[in-house]
């Protein structure tokens, strides 16, 4: 006859032991910080991020990340009147051209060389989710229900989310190798079309 007790005993023996095995797996807290390219480089922004990154096995790991992104910088542009029966030359108005966004982010990496050593070197490929607003130039939109024409600021703001890859070179550093320097280039794009290249140094504790 089956004993309900001794099951459930080894089941939570197997249980503690995976969750210590868990726990006991290397990993890793990283801060990142650097500069970030929108779209065709037209806006410019800072990129931060906090990233607990643990390994599994010696040639694969994840990162998880909370990342913020924020920049603005004036620019001019030349407005005209929308009613063209006016005539005017038009006005050089300044602008900001702004953009912000918080998100989440989680990419699997690939060690090809291995994480057990003093250089880590890693490929990276991942999603993201979050919240981002951008205000650019001005624009000329028509209401087509009136034929009524307006001047106003390109803008998007709202959830997004995407794909993003990347490349990350580390040093170990100190006498028990605890400590990492390097660097990260990465590429992502979102559901709004906005493309970013951003490259960031990093530093971080392993445990």
């Amino acid at each position: 006859m089956l004993n309900y007790h001794k099951v459930a005993a080894i089941a939570a023996v197997l249980s503690f032991s995976s969750f210590t095995a868990l726990a006991q797996r290397p990993a890793s807290i990283q801060l990142g910080v650097g500069s970030a390219l929108v779209g065709t480089g037209d806006y410019k922004a800072l990129k931060a991020h906090v990233e607990y990154a643990p390994f599994f096995g010696r040639h694969l790991g994840t990162g998880t990340r909370l990342a913020f992104i924020g920049g603005s910088q004036e620019s001019y542009q030349t407005v005209y009147n929308p009613d063209p029966r006016t005539g005017t030359t038009g006005v050089n108005v300044p602008f900001a051209m702004t953009y912000q966004a918080m998100n989440v982010e989680h990419e699997f990496y690939l060690y090809p060389f291995g994480n057990d050593q003093q250089v880590l070197f890693a490929v990276g490929g991942g999603g993201y989710a979050g919240y981002s607003q951008r205000y650019g130039a001005p624009q000329t939109t028509i209401d087509f229900s009136t034929g009524i024409k307006t001047n106003s600021l390109d803008q998007e703001k709202g959830l997004h989310a995407g794909y993003m890859l990347s490349l990350n070179l580390d040093v170990a550093l100190g006498i028990d190798r605890q400590w990492l320097a390097g660097g990260k280039a990465s590429f992502q794009n979102d559901t709004f079309g906005n493309t970013m290249a951003t490259l960031q140094l990093k530093v971080g504790r392993r445990f």
